[in-house]
């Protein structure tokens, strides 16, 4: 039978459950490899269900049920295997295709800095010109998933405004949803991966890594100046979350990219210029992929 998952109102149960079904479902579509053990599941809570949502999980696409990582409101999720052949996969009710070029792989940039360095604008403006692309930002991902007003969106919320990473699992997995609704081949996704266990959890879900990071190198001093007049009401935007979330991205983030740099996959890119500068060299690298 399909495992069921019980969750609590404690945050790093939820999390240390979202993580075991993530890893019974993962790279798999097989009865056999979706079987957890009834002691790891009666570990994350003794309480009984008072609701259920049904996940599917897309064998070599989508990967992880829904159920961890965008239904997470719910008290109990049960996730069923389906078919690496399906042709359609059902997110929260929505049935998405994915046949003909949407299995094929995506070409997916990584779009790395600072908070503030630019990476939003750079992207939007790309995607003006190139019909083909697609711009992800995770950090936009989670902040709709906190809308959503469930007591993981609530959870995530506690983790944005207090600098800290969010699981992989849950940004992968909006990220898995917002690609295949997308249909487009050229992927930017920005502000991600944050830290090397979202590097490595991306290409154990996903199956494949970015073609190219593009990495905007900006000086603390003026990233702070930007996000702190930018003023668009964000519960990260204060001196205090813009000093903890630099901090992170230097502890974190930039060891991935030094990883991805020893792979020559890696574009640096100096982001305290003009726009117009930014995207004249920021554009030659979409070209040239």
């Amino acid at each position: 039978s399909s495992p069921t998952l019980l969750f609590t109102t404690s945050t790093m149960q939820r999390v240390r459950a979202l993580r075991a079904l993530a890893r019974a479902f993962r790279g798999t579509a097989s009865q056999e490899a979706a079987s957890v053990s009834r002691s790891a599941i009666e570990s994350v809570s003794s309480q009984s269900a008072s609701s259920c949502s049904t996940a599917r999980t897309w064998g070599t696409g989508l990967g992880l049920g829904f159920a961890a990582s965008l239904g997470l409101g719910f008290t109990t999720a049960t996730a069923t295997p389906v078919p690496a052949t399906a042709e359609a996969v059902t997110v929260d009710g929505t049935t998405v295709s994915v046949s003909g070029d949407a299995k094929l792989q995506h070409k997916i940039v990584f779009v790395l800095g600072g908070p503030g360095s630019g990476k939003g604008t750079q992207c939007a403006r790309l995607i003006e010109e190139f019909p083909d692309l697609v711009h992800l930002s995770a950090g936009d991902l989670l902040r709709e998933h906190i809308k959503s007003g469930t007591p993981d969106g609530n959870m995530v919320a506690d983790m944005i405004k207090n600098g800290q990473i969010v699981p992989a699992e849950i940004t992968i997995g909006l990220l898995q949803r917002a690609m295949a609704e997308a249909g487009k081949h050229r992927v930017l996704i920005d502000g991600f991966p944050r830290n090397a266990d979202n590097k490595d959890t991306f290409m154990r879900m996903v199956g494949y890594d970015a073609a190219l990071v593009l990495f905007f190198e900006c000086p603390e001093e003026v990233l702070e100046q930007r996000l702190l007049s930018r003023n668009q009401g964000r519960v990260d935007d204060n001196v205090e979350t813009i000093k903890k979330r630099f901090r992170v991205f230097m502890e974190q983030s930039v060891p991935v990219v030094e990883a991805y740099t020893k792979l020559g996959k890696v574009a640096r890119i100096d982001t305290n210029r003009p726009v117009d500068d930014i995207y004249k060299e920021v554009r030659r690298l979409i070209v040239e992929l």
